[in-house]
């Protein structure tokens, strides 16, 4: 039984305020801290031992790096990844990559590949900035484990 893990990158400067090549846009200080809060709080979810997969762009790439430092694996990087992939980009990863797997994106490409996966209506996901789906493969079958938000684990642990 394969996990997959989809993560949409923390909080970025606003596109509008950015200026130059938008892959190299960069997560904000509250980004930062409030995605390596929600990684401490879920690191439990994870499995022992898996690969994080990360697109290059800046943004992403942080958000794969403190996941890193959290749970203490190994980070690759694939153009595969870059804003605007394909459905078969992200299916190319899954098979360039054995094992449990956490791939960390772009949206509105992780809805798109999540729709293509478990048959779900694109327009009913929205994956927050720093939002994680875990997705259960079996025998060549996908099954929606959990869905969250660094929101709503805040208001979980707040109450």
């Amino acid at each position: 039984m394969r996990k997959i893990f989809l993560i949409r990158h923390a909080k970025a400067v606003d596109r509008e305020e950015w200026v130059g090549d938008d892959c190299k846009r960069p997560l904000t200080e509250d980004g930062e801290k409030e995605f390596r809060e929600f990684a401490q709080k879920i690191k439990s979810l994870f499995p022992e031992d898996f690969l994080i997969v990360s697109s290059p762009c800046e943004r992403a790439l942080k958000t794969a790096q403190i996941l890193k430092e959290v749970t203490e694996q190994k980070l690759k990087t694939t153009e595969l990844l870059k804003p605007d992939a394909e459905v078969e980009d992200y299916l190319e990863v899954l098979e360039k990559f054995d094992g449990n797997i956490a791939i960390v994106a772009h949206e509105p490409d992780l809805s798109i590949f999540m729709n293509e996966l478990l048959c779900i209506n694109p327009s009913r996901i929205k994956f927050k900035k720093g939002g994680v789906a875990k997705i259960i493969e079996k025998k060549g079958r996908y099954f929606l484990s959990f869905f969250i938000s660094p929101q709503v684990i805040s208001k979980i642990f707040s109450s």
